[in-house]
């Protein structure tokens, strides 16, 4: 009977929205001494020796997407490994 309750608390889930159409990261690539600017794909789009240069391209990109009418985001990876929100078109 328990199963039965939580099966059906399951499927009235709603659906998870995310908070943006599009995403991009500024990853720090130690083993190439720079930081990377990543698409939602995976994909490195450029990259700079420092970490305010590639936010700055980030952002240039993450706005360029935004033009087209959707959401995006620029979150920057930290020391400890987390993502913080850099800029947002919300």
């Amino acid at each position: 009977m328990c199963e039965g309750i939580q099966q059906a608390l399951i499927m009235a889930k709603p659906a998870i929205k995310t908070c943006s159409d599009h995403a991009f990261h500024v990853d720090h690539n130690e083993a190439q001494g720079r930081w990377d600017v990543v698409d939602q794909e995976g994909k490195v789009i450029g990259h700079s020796h420092t970490q305010g240069e590639a936010i700055d391209l980030a952002i240039r990109e993450a706005r360029h997407t935004h033009s087209r009418g959707d959401d995006v985001v620029v979150c920057v990876e930290q020391d400890d490994g987390h993502y913080s929100l850099a800029w947002s078109s919300h």
